[in-house]
């Protein structure tokens, strides 16, 4: 079982690396040329699930960054507007975060480390495994913790 300072040790280690990431990125085309050419060696030879290959072009330009930039501020919120003190809102919150991913790889890999889920999870399988979270802390559907919320029930498998 995973305690209150481990998910705060690996939410910091999980803002700190996004952080450097955005931080060489910015001041450095090869550095994201290098972070894309990994990332789409990594898809190929470790069958990493992601929900589509990487975009070339959201390299070059500032897409990745503002992805990138956008999940760091929304696990911030996460984080500060929770304090883990309410483990439910806490699932909304990275639920929220899921719903604006199309296309994550650093993101999803980040999620998957916070939540201890290998690189087999999707985006629909890491949003279903916090749906489960919620169903087994006693949270019915008729809770409504999840309206609203829709994610893609394509299975990539």
């Amino acid at each position: 079982m995973i305690n209150h300072l481990t998910y705060t040790i690996l939410l910091y280690l999980a803002l700190l690396i996004s952080s450097r990431w955005i931080e060489k990125s910015e001041h450095s085309v090869a550095f994201r040329l290098a972070s894309w050419r990994d990332l789409t060696a990594a898809q190929d030879d470790l069958k990493i699930a992601t929900e589509n290959n990487s975009s070339f072009m959201a390299f070059v330009s500032n897409k990745a960054i503002s992805n990138r930039r956008r999940f760091s501020q929304q696990l911030r919120h996460a984080i500060a507007h929770t304090k883990f003190e309410d483990t439910i809102e806490f699932l909304r919150e990275i639920h929220a975060i899921l719903k604006t991913m199309h296309s994550p790889c650093l993101r999803l890999e980040l999620l998957q480390f916070i939540l201890g889920l290998d690189n087999r999870y999707s985006v629909a399988h890491v949003a279903r495994s916090i749906e489960l979270a919620a169903t087994c802390l006693s949270i019915s559907a008729s809770d409504d913790i999840f309206a609203n919320d829709e994610v893609d029930d394509e299975c990539c498998c």
